[in-house]
């Protein structure tokens, strides 16, 4: 499958989008850094991959991956992703 993002990474690696944190309540309430970091850290963990090397064969485009970590944060056209190396996969979500 092709990547859904115009970005290829090279090497080893793979482009992630992770769940999004609302910076505000539903009744407009702006909240604060504090209670965002908490938000953030409370995620699923999951991440959908939409971009992959021509290296990376047991990942594809579209997967649901469990990362290690958040690996390092790229902006594609004003939306932030992030790439992450093969190692710091964990698992794919089936």
């Amino acid at each position: 499958m092709e990547n859904t993002i115009n970005y290829e990474p090279l090497g080893n690696h793979i482009v992630v989008e992770m769940p999004s944190v609302e910076k505000e309540t539903k009744s407009g309430i702006i909240k604060s850094q504090q209670m965002l970091k908490e938000e953030e850290s409370k995620r699923d963990g999951h991440a959908k991959v939409v971009a992959v090397s021509d290296d990376v064969k047991n990942v594809k485009v579209g997967d649901t991956i469990i990362p290690k970590g958040q690996g390092f944060m790229v902006m594609v056209e004003e939306v932030e992703y992030f790439q992450m190396n093969m190692f710091d996969v964990l698992g794919i979500v089936r």
